[in-house]
């Protein structure tokens, strides 16, 4: 039999490109991110319930809940850079502004970026290898991820590879979300957790047992 197991691993943040190393999310981004997590780690691992009175214990989960909250608002509010050099950058404005089509699935998604492309539309690059960041956010990527990927590329033409680039950018901001995203929903499950063990019959052991029964597979 084996055992279900879920890692999370943080993927990788920053990278070198032209010799210079580039950020897919701010320093002060990842760290504010990691400070929440670490915030609601501590009090869980610090708090305990059990024994006390029911308004403690009411006050413990409900600390616990705005704690959770705080690091929901601060991964919906965040910013990660967009990095693209002249020819992605050209590929994308042009391909989202000039070149799609859109249906009553995806108009509005495009409104919803129009501001962030007048802004991309502006942008002058000194040659093609430059890199500039564009700050955008989880919501504003899966939208730019859903409307291109309709798009069909014949052959392995500079279009197509081009194409592949500006995908793997954003899978690289979609890895990150996703990573903060998983350690919310882990978190939320762990606060569930701790509060049943502010029951006197139920202890951490036995929710851990209990759960590595529940995930086991033939």
């Amino acid at each position: 039999m084996e055992k279900i197991e879920t890692n999370t691993i943080k993927p990788q943040i920053s990278y070198i490109e032209n010799e210079q190393n580039y950020r897919t999310i701010s320093e002060e981004g990842e760290q504010l991110l990691d400070s929440k997590i670490e915030a609601i780690e501590k009090f869980i691992s610090e708090k305990s319930g059990k024994g006390q009175s029911d308004k403690i214990k009411d006050d413990l989960y409900l600390q616990s809940q705005n704690l959770w909250k705080e690091l929901s608002q601060t991964l919906k509010e965040a910013k990660y850079n967009f990095n693209l050099d002249r020819p992605q950058h050209k590929f994308l404005t042009d391909l989202v502004l000039n070149k799609l089509e859109y249906d009553v699935n995806t108009v509005f998604f495009a409104i919803e970026l129009k501001e962030l492309f007048d802004f991309l539309k502006e942008s002058k690059f000194k040659n093609d290898s430059e890199l500039q960041s564009f700050s955008v956010t989880a919501t504003e990527i899966t939208y730019i991820y859903h409307l291109i990927s309709k798009y069909n590329v014949k052959g392995l033409t500079k279009e197509a590879y081009l194409f592949a680039e500006v995908l793997m950018k954003i899978g690289n901001i979609s890895k990150i979300f996703n990573y903060y995203e998983t350690q919310s929903k882990n978190l939320a499950t762990e606060i569930q957790d701790w509060v049943l063990t502010f029951d006197d019959n139920v202890s951490k052991e036995k929710i851990n047992t209990e759960e590595s029964v529940t995930g086991m597979v033939v």
